[in-house]
């Protein structure tokens, strides 16, 4: 097989997690222009749904041919040495890690990996017991209690957090 098709399944899962990261960060920018300056918080009229999965699909696909076409030339390139190194190889690992390091990394620091926030802890178990809504007092306090509210924004009840740890 030649390199240049070789370094193009080389890099192809590096290739592949790239451009859904950078099409998902762009249809994020797409969908936040939206919101400020089309639809807001009304309705969103049909055709936007269009432009962000044609925003999603068209970044990919044009991600994935420069990329593509990058690891190509580099292949290409590689075709006049003798002997194949390990460092492409290594070089597509790496990337792929990284990857997939920015991923989780990014899902743990919003919330959706790791230890819960105690808004989240108060917020789950104050709808868990049933009320309404959920409120922390403000940080520079030095209180560590939830406070869950009724229907009508009345506090009901007020638990320390660390219970709130405890109970899960």
């Amino acid at each position: 097989m030649k390199r240049r098709y070789l370094f193009i399944l080389l890099f192809g899962a590096p290739i592949l997690l790239a451009c859904t990261v950078i099409s998902l960060a762009v249809f994020g920018a797409v969908a936040g222009l939206l919101w400020l300056f089309v639809a807001g918080d009304s309705p969103w009229p049909p055709f936007v749904n269009t432009i962000l999965v044609a925003s999603f699909l068209i970044t990919f696909a044009a991600t994935s041919l420069v990329l593509t076409y990058q690891a190509y030339v580099f292949g290409r390139r590689q075709e006049a040495q003798a002997s194949l190194t390990v460092k492409p190889a290594l070089t597509a690992v790496g990337a792929t890690a990284l990857l997939i390091l920015a991923i989780v990394a990014y899902q743990w620091r919003v919330g959706n990996i790791g230890a819960k926030s105690d808004s989240v802890l108060c917020s789950e178990f104050c709808q868990g017991t049933g009320f309404a809504g959920s409120g922390l007092p403000p940080r520079n306090s030095g209180e560590a209690t939830c406070t869950c509210f009724d229907a009508r924004g009345r506090e009901v009840a007020r638990v320390p957090i660390q219970d709130l740890v405890t109970h899960k």
